[in-house]
């Protein structure tokens, strides 16, 4: 029983966790096309993302973490090849929230300054990991 709840509560913290990312990564980029300062309206939802982020995003990260690791030693698929590269994923999508997260504090900072063009390849690279990490728990393929 405290298994299912523990998985239930992860499945909930992996699509907070995704969905927050996937709402930060489309705002930014809607913004990056902009010339000259940032606009007062932009600056409000940035700083609203931001909080949405703080308050959201990141604790649903975490506790997909700590609910991912239990359910792994649980299932007794730590060592397994599938889970190491699922983990590499999730490391990725880790990784890929704090570029998102540093891109958002920076655009608040320095409103002047414009977003890196490669800010673009973050949407493709959170669908694919996402994919994968998809494709890795339900097949199991080794």
């Amino acid at each position: 029983m405290t298994y299912l709840l523990i998985k239930s509560l992860h499945v909930c913290a992996v699509t907070f966790w995704i969905s927050g990312m996937f709402l930060q990564s489309l705002l930014l980029l809607a913004g990056r096309h902009l010339s000259g300062p940032v606009l007062p309206l932009e600056l409000s939802r940035l700083r609203t993302l931001r909080r949405w982020c703080r308050n959201m995003t990141v604790p649903a990260m975490l506790v997909t973490w700590l609910t991912g690791l239990f359910i792994a030693t649980q299932g007794g698929w730590v060592g397994d090849h599938w889970l190491i590269f699922k983990f590499a994923c999730v490391l990725g999508l880790t990784a890929l929230h704090g570029l998102l997260t540093g891109v958002l504090r920076r655009r608040l900072e320095y409103p002047t300054e414009a977003p890196s063009p490669s800010l673009g390849l973050v949407l493709p690279c959170l669908l694919a990991m996402t994919s994968a990490i998809i494709f890795l728990v339900i097949n199991k393929p080794f």
